[in-house]
């Protein structure tokens, strides 16, 4: 979300840097002085008066969320009462009348005094108290970019955490520095915030590669559609004719987006598929699945198949997997095509829930 960046009073020269598509700040342009804390964890004060009961529970969830990277930084939770202020030497975490939904208020240095002197000095975490509508639920029934009319407050915490840790917004590629909102995990009724490949991969340029075993490939049904300024937009991934020249007839099922497709045809499917992890995956195994319904399991009827011959863990590709449709399908029923990456479980996963994502379909 959009949020002031406080520096200190002394000279500071902060330059935006990139690459692949995370997003930070350097001291005096120099890819060497990355504003980035020192050490490997900072506590985050989520404060019980602004969050208690379940929309405590989901702060933290969106917390966790951006713990759950392959860098060794971390941040650690806590909770406090009382009155809350920016540069009182603490990183808090409270709701407070701001215009923006929600903000990240950063309090950093950059400066020359006999040697270049920088980093981040404070963070804290604001969300919009008057005027909006939030939820603590996962459940996409709650959540407006789903069927709800709710904004989801992981979602937004685990955006201003991503500042939290030294990164910025980002507008060129799918990502939760950009359209938080619209950046989940969703299989059945559930959708799951998470950080995602991009700022993954910024976290290990701040903060290095964290030593131990960190794997996790995921694949998710919304995928960049523009810029907005400094962030990105999303929306849901589509179904494509088989020449990948045009989207296919769209409709509402359920209410979320969906196509009309025709049986015994062969059309393409699109996903974003993301390398969360520290490490290039080769040869990972995926499914295409159809479905009576917006869970995606193994259960379901297999109709397609392959394999992703590499995933590197810094470059989001959303992608178009041509799979035909079955004749004996019902016209005029309701389906959900679905796909299941690291099908064959070959990948020793922190997170493999995240391996499952649908598109609604009618067939015709």
């Amino acid at each position: 979300m959009k949020r002031p960046l406080i520096f200190s009073a002394l000279l500071a020269l902060m330059v935006p840097a990139t690459a692949f598509s995370a997003s930070w700040l350097e001291c005096n342009g120099d890819s060497n002085k990355k504003l980035r804390w020192s050490g490997t964890s900072k506590t985050a004060r989520v404060n019980t008066i602004s969050f208690s009961g379940a929309n405590l529970t989901a702060a933290f969830r969106g917390l966790d969320a951006v713990n759950r990277n392959p860098s060794p930084f971390s941040i650690s939770k806590s909770t406090e009462t009382g009155t809350v202020g920016f540069k009182n030497g603490q990183n808090e975490v409270y709701a407070t009348s701001i215009s923006p939904p929600a903000r990240a208020r950063m309090d950093n240095h950059c400066y020359w005094f006999l040697g270049w002197h920088y980093g981040i000095d404070e963070v804290d975490i604001e969300l919009d108290s008057t005027g909006r509508n939030w939820t603590s639920s996962t459940a996409k029934s709650s959540n407006f970019t789903y069927t709800g009319n709710a904004r989801p407050i992981d979602a937004v915490i685990t955006h201003e955490a991503g500042h939290f840790i030294g990164l910025m917004h980002v507008n060129w590629e799918y990502n939760v520095m950009g359209d938080n909102w619209r950046h989940h995990h969703t299989n059945g009724g559930t959708a799951r915030t998470y950080l995602g490949e991009d700022a993954s991969h910024g976290a290990r340029v701040l903060y290095g590669t964290q030593g131990s075993s960190f794997n996790d490939v995921s694949v998710a049904h919304w995928r960049r559609t523009g810029a907005d300024g400094e962030y990105s937009t999303h929306g849901r991934v589509r179904v494509r004719n088989n020449a990948n020249t045009a989207t296919l007839t769209g409709i509402t099922i359920n209410g979320e987006p969906g196509y009309r497709v025709t049986r015994g045809t062969t059309v393409r499917p699109e996903f974003t598929i993301e390398n969360n992890g520290k490490s290039t995956q080769n040869n990972v195994t995926f499914g295409i699945y159809v479905s009576s319904n917006d869970f995606i399991s193994y259960s379901d009827r297999r109709i397609g198949g392959g394999t992703f011959g590499s995933i590197h863990p810094a470059d989001v590709a959303t992608l178009t997997i041509p799979v035909n449709i079955p004749n004996d399908l019902n016209a005029g029923q309701n389906y959900w095509l679905g796909i299941i990456i690291d099908e064959d479980n070959d990948i020793a996963e922190v997170d493999g829930d995240n391996n499952r994502a649908y598109i609604p379909i009618r067939i015709q």
